[in-house]
């Protein structure tokens, strides 16, 4: 309220100083039109060009001043000057000479005119330049509406771009129980006791009939904003409120608004359609992804359980015959599948636990610690293996799932000895704020065209009986990602391959 008050005293100041200019051009005008009519005068010794002067000088007035009133006044000022100072008797008021009535009602048509055509050029050159800074204003608000990132910020840029131009606050109603449940968005200062039953029923009935409702419309008068849905074709994106206080907006304004209004509306159907199509194709993706996780869990389930199944029969039904050195390595076998199996379950475990980010428990545990742990479990599977470690000098505490992440070194690590033999060298080392680990192996390197896809999708390898890498490598990205770190591949130099990720050595929110 304060704020429209001195609007209205700032806006009264403008038109008290425009009549003053008006006052003082005129006057100027006068005095110049009486010193040019003096000069003609003692040039020439006669006055008859005096009343030309004083006409031009009327014509003038009208043009350069708002109004009739200026010109009126100086038409009679003008008649009377030509009557006082220049015609006999001189300095004195004689109207009953013949032709000054005529005079009089000459000039005065001529100010009255003049001021008509001129006010209606300047009332159409105002609304050629109102119309100008609103086109103006539109494609800026465009242009920013443009770079809006999300359908929040396309709301909170429309209330600010309101809440300026017109100097009074604004809110955004996404639905109709959004101001009954507080989610309206506000932007300007109003009391929070305003928002009562006359808003709520004004509110829902601008949803309802799609047009405008509440102050200065027939619809629940008693509210104090004034609701306007916004529309996009027969999509409505919500409903904008404008306080109605002081003097309202004028027609002219509210067209601008509402096409303001529709332009965002358009803009967050886009969005939202955006959205949707996103939604769609993520879900499409996931859909794939889970049918080809399946496929790749059943194929690699089925190679072992049926090597199991074969050497525990032939265990059972020859156990006798086939003799002990043949059974120890059926028995082998069985070790070794059932390995392979429980490696599985662990992974598809991590899965369940990486799929909701929410759920991931993080501590501060050192880095150095948690390569350990992952290689102490490699060395009881291969205990052949030859695994170097080569650590910093200094601790390194990185926020982490524990468990998770000795599973990322676990089928890095796996990885690495069942593709490439040993040895394998793993590194620990701070890269700006992130503790970098590497995991190297020294074969063959890995081809260009794998890198792309290695880390998106389940691969599949031969391994002499089962599927290869499977979920493994997928798992890994998943788990870092979940961490906020960035997992990658590249070919060393000197040959071989480096799986290297990266952890934040602070938490953040992700």
């Amino acid at each position: 309220m304060q704020t429209n008050r001195k609007n209205k005293s700032w806006k009264q100041f403008r038109i008290t100083r425009r009549n003053i200019v008006d006052c003082l051009g005129t006057a100027a005008i006068l005095i110049v039109a009486t010193g040019v009519s003096v000069l003609l005068v003692r040039w020439t010794d006669s006055s008859a060009n005096v009343t030309a002067v004083f006409t031009l000088a009327v014509l003038l007035v009208a043009r350069m001043t708002d109004g009739y009133s200026w010109g009126i006044l100086a038409s009679v000022v003008g008649v009377v000057a030509v009557n006082f100072a220049f015609t006999a008797p001189f300095y004195k008021l004689n109207f009953t000479t013949p032709g000054y009535p005529v005079i009089f009602f000459t000039m005065l048509l001529i100010s009255v005119f003049t001021s008509a055509s001129t006010g209606g050029m300047k009332k159409q050159a105002q609304r050629a330049r109102a119309g100008e800074q609103h086109i103006q204003k539109l494609y800026d608000f465009s242009q920013q509406l443009s770079s809006a990132q999300d359908a929040q910020s396309m709301v909170r840029l429309l209330l600010e771009y309101l809440n300026e131009m017109l100097e009074r606050p604004v809110l955004y109603l996404r639905d109709a129980d959004s101001m009954t449940e507080g989610k309206q968005i506000v932007c300007g200062e109003v009391d929070e006791g305003i928002f009562g039953s006359a808003e709520y029923e004004a509110a829902a009935a601008c949803f309802r009939g799609k047009r405008d409702t509440g102050a200065g419309t027939n619809t629940q008068t008693e509210a104090r904003f004034r609701y306007i849905p916004m529309l996009s074709g027969d999509t409505m994106s919500g409903v904008m409120g404008i306080l109605w206080c002081g003097s309202p907006l004028d027609e002219e304004l509210l067209e601008h608004i509402r096409a303001i209004l529709v332009q965002t509306g358009i803009s967050l159907e886009r969005y939202m359609l955006t959205e949707e199509r996103n939604r769609a194709a993520m879900a499409a993706d996931r859909e794939k992804i889970r049918s080809n996780l399946l496929r790749s869990i059943s194929h690699d389930l089925r190679t072992p359980l049926t090597g199991i199944i074969g050497a525990s029969a032939a265990i059972v039904e020859n156990g006798d015959d086939i003799g002990t050195v043949e059974t120890k390595k059926l028995a082998a076998d069985i070790h070794e599948d059932a390995e392979w199996l429980l490696r599985m379950v662990e992974n598809l475990l991590s899965v369940t636990r990486v799929s909701q980010v929410g759920t991931l428990k993080k501590s501060e545990e050192a880095a150095e610690e948690v390569i350990s742990a992952a290689v102490v479990r490699c060395k009881k599977r291969y205990p052949q293996a030859q695994v170097r470690v080569q650590l910093p000098e200094e601790m390194l505490f990185v926020p982490m799932d524990v468990t998770l992440i000795v599973q990322v070194l676990i089928n890095l690590i796996e990885n690495a000895i069942r593709y490439a033999g040993t040895p394998i060298d793993i590194s620990l080392c701070r890269k700006d704020d992130c503790a970098e680990f590497t995991v190297r192996d020294f074969g063959p390197g890995i081809a260009e065209e794998k890198r792309d896809t290695l880390f998106i999708a389940p691969q599949t390898q031969p391994d002499n009986r089962r599927g290869g890498l499977g979920i493994g490598l997928t798992l890994c990205h998943s788990i870092i990602t979940a961490h906020g770190g960035k997992i990658y591949t590249m070919n060393h130099p000197d040959g071989g391959a480096q799986f290297i990720f990266t952890l934040p050595l602070e938490e953040n929110n992700i």
